[in-house]
């Protein structure tokens, strides 16, 4: 395979995972924000919302004020923002028609159709009180496009090298909110730690990862910061915790026949799997009073490999 479909197909998964990740955010945090405790304002959800996309700077420079319909237009379809949820859509189809004779018929016109009902269902920018359809859209069309992945795709290097995309960016954008709702409960201040208001932050962190159901089934208990940290990292058998993205990396990365020249400590074999054994081997006892920088540790380690990945392997542009 040309390692420039590679790059396509790579790609292809990290967007459509990142514009999922990105859209459930936004309509968990601004929508629950309507009933939200008190002490909570809208500023503050907004700002939240902006931190985790990482569109804070580019926001600032673009607007005085942080408002409900400038941030939600920002985040979802303005043409300032070179990341906001319609351009991701669009790099999902642009990487889709780059290996358009690697995948599917069934997968092409899923893509497709997702392109079209998104942009299909604009007319000019976007208000606020219309984030939650429009996010859901997104959300559901991801789903429906994973699912051609799943069961349309030769579970060969094709699928493997989206599968690889995939994960390693729900992996990222997990302890993204994480880092961004522990951020959150710093700034509400001490006198409301360990309180209902920080009970209900990692109630929101949960729906952001539709991981509440599962999260009550397992824990059976008011989300805290112990349990949910523990659900979203090291719970091996929940598809969005970080401990089974990584596995899920390693296997791809071992799965796909990568020419490498290093030695074996160097391989990306040999990076993916300490990572993934990290996860499978910690308890949140071990990671729980140096939380802040175990999840910025991880993270620089998955965007080294990710990038190691892109550079080497893949050559992306």
């Amino acid at each position: 395979m040309l390692s420039r479909i590679g790059n396509s197909l790579f790609w292809m998964g990290r967007y459509i995972e990142r514009a999922e990740h990105f859209a459930r955010y936004t309509r968990v945090q601004y929508v629950s924000s309507v009933d939200a405790p008190l002490g909570q304002s809208r500023e503050f959800v907004l700002e939240s919302i902006l931190d985790m996309t990482g569109s804070k700077e580019d926001y600032q420079n673009a607007h005085q004020q942080v408002e409900d319909n400038k941030v939600i237009n920002f985040i979802s379809v303005s043409e300032d923002n070179p990341f906001s949820l319609l351009s991701y859509i669009g790099r999902i189809r642009e990487n889709a028609r780059g290996a358009r004779d690697n995948i599917s018929i069934e997968l092409w016109e899923a893509i497709n159709r997702f392109y079209h009902k998104v942009n299909g269902s604009l007319s000019g920018e976007l208000p606020a009180q219309e984030i939650e359809f429009f996010a859901r859209r997104i959300e559901e069309n991801s789903y429906i496009t994973k699912g051609y992945i799943e069961n349309t795709l030769l579970h060969n290097d094709v699928w493997m090298l989206i599968s690889l995309g995939v994960h390693l960016e729900r992996a990222i954008q997990v302890i993204r909110i994480l880092q961004t709702k522990m951020n959150d409960i710093e700034r509400l201040g001490e006198m409301k730690k360990e309180s209902a208001l920080e009970n209900y932050q990692w109630t929101t962190t949960l729906e952001s990862t539709e991981g509440f159901d599962m999260y009550m089934r397992c824990h059976r208990t008011s989300p805290t910061r112990k349990h949910v940290l523990d659900f979203l990292l090291f719970d091996t058998q929940f598809p969005k915790s970080v401990a089974y993205s990584m596995e899920r990396v390693r296997e791809c990365i071992q799965g796909i026949a990568f020419q490498q020249e290093e030695t074996r400590k160097e391989s990306i074999e040999f990076i993916a799997g300490k990572l993934a054994c990290r996860f499978q081997y910690l308890t949140i006892e071990e990671v729980e009073e140096r939380t802040e920088s175990f999840l910025k540790k991880t993270l620089d380690n998955i965007y080294e490999l990710a990038q190691k990945l892109d550079l080497k392997y893949l050559k992306s542009n």
